[in-house]
């Protein structure tokens, strides 16, 4: 049974700041990972003058037996990466185990803003950004 049309990510959009301003040129790369796909699905794009960039929504299409369609849990790995010539640093990163949509932050298009002042090492090796992003009331409580 062929399934159309499952929701992989929704559409991002987002702002690269340094203390407040915004940043031109930087690229920013989208990873996702699916457990029906062998290899993972990546774009790069590249901040403007206003240091904004975007990602449109990504669907998939899957072949799925009787059983399989019952029981398969989707897994995706959604990951925005700031990529840089020596490094790569985290700026989002979620998993979706379900093909609805908004289902990453409650809205249609996971929206973030992100400040390079706000690098840090995540337990020592891995370099993150804490960035701003816009949760549903419902989502904000569920993180309480």
């Amino acid at each position: 049974m062929r399934q159309d049309n499952l929701i992989l990510s929704s559409a991002v959009e987002g702002q690269i700041l340094d203390h407040g301003k915004p940043v031109a040129g930087l690229k920013v790369q989208r990873t996702i990972s699916w457990n029906m796909e062998d290899k993972p699905r990546t774009e790069t794009t590249t901040t403007g003058k206003d240091g904004r960039f975007q990602f449109p929504e990504v669907r998939g299409t899957a072949e799925f037996g009787f059983l399989a369609k019952l029981f398969h849990v989707p897994t995706v790995l959604l990951d925005v990466n700031l990529v840089e010539e020596k490094q790569s640093t985290s700026l989002f990163s979620v998993v979706r185990s379900s093909y609805a949509p908004a289902v990453e932050t409650g809205y249609g298009v996971i929206q973030m803003t992100c400040d390079v002042k706000d690098r840090e090492m995540f337990r020592g090796r891995l370099p993150i950004i804490d960035c701003k992003v816009k949760l549903t009331p419902e989502m904000e409580k569920g993180f309480e």
